[in-house]
């Protein structure tokens, strides 16, 4: 029996040492899965593209500059076309002509409706050369369609003179005069260098606010929903 134990003693010396070397080496703290802050690979949302009256030079999408103005009924805008800081769209529909719209971006203000037509002077642009305008001067291009509304009118009240002249860029020199409203529209007189005597015809649309329709003269009262106005025939 004492030999027996005289074998058996080296191996509790061992395992004795071995419970020694592994209570020496304090156990690391185990790993815990921390919640991912975000998907892996999950693709960061783009900026939204924005508006032309939201600020961006970006050249504007045909929709966006529909907003600007309010078209004739069944007319929308089909191609558009950039230089610079100005915007050309051609409209499509009834009777739609060979002009197109122009738009220019303001600084601070975004997009606004400059004049319709064809073949303008490029130096009354301010630019050298573009696709829509011509470098020696030409008559001025006749205006007869719809122009836009930045939408910051929204009161349905007879707007004034000054709060026209933010919803559409009007030439040089220009500004408007007497304003007469009839209803939901509004006709103001042009003032300045080289008018005539047509008057910018604007549009309450509500929900919206007033948007520039039309410039010109002779409107049929009938088509715009009016008996008699100064600025529409009956």
């Amino acid at each position: 029996m004492s030999a027996r134990h005289l074998l058996l003693l080296p191996v509790v010396t061992v395992l004795i040492g071995l419970s020694a070397c592994d209570s020496g080496e304090p156990a690391g703290p185990s790993p815990t899965a921390s919640a991912p802050t975000s998907a892996a690979g999950a693709p960061s949302a783009s900026p939204a593209a924005a508006s032309p009256a939201a600020g961006t030079a970006d050249c504007p999408t045909a929709t966006a500059l529909q907003t600007l103005v309010e078209l004739p009924k069944d007319w929308s805008f089909g191609e558009v076309k950039c230089f610079k800081d100005w915007a050309t769209a051609d409209p499509q529909g009834p009777t739609a002509g060979d002009g197109v719209y122009l738009f220019r971006y303001v600084a601070g203000t975004g997009w606004k409706y400059y004049d319709q037509g064809s073949d303008w002077d490029c130096k009354d642009l301010g630019i050298s050369e573009a696709p829509f305008c011509v470098s020696e001067p030409t008559k001025s291009a006749p205006k007869s369609a719809p122009k836009p509304s930045s939408g910051t009118a929204t009161s349905a009240k007879c707007p004034s003179a000054k709060t026209l002249e933010a919803l559409v860029e009007l030439p040089k020199g220009w500004t408007f005069g007497s304003v007469d409203c009839v209803k939901d529209w509004a006709g103001a007189d042009p003032e300045g260098p080289g008018v005539g005597d047509g008057s910018y015809l604007f549009h309450f649309v509500p929900g919206t606010g007033w948007k520039y329709y039309g410039d010109g003269s002779g409107y049929d009262c009938v088509d715009l929903g009016l008996k008699e106005a100064p600025f529409c025939i009956y």
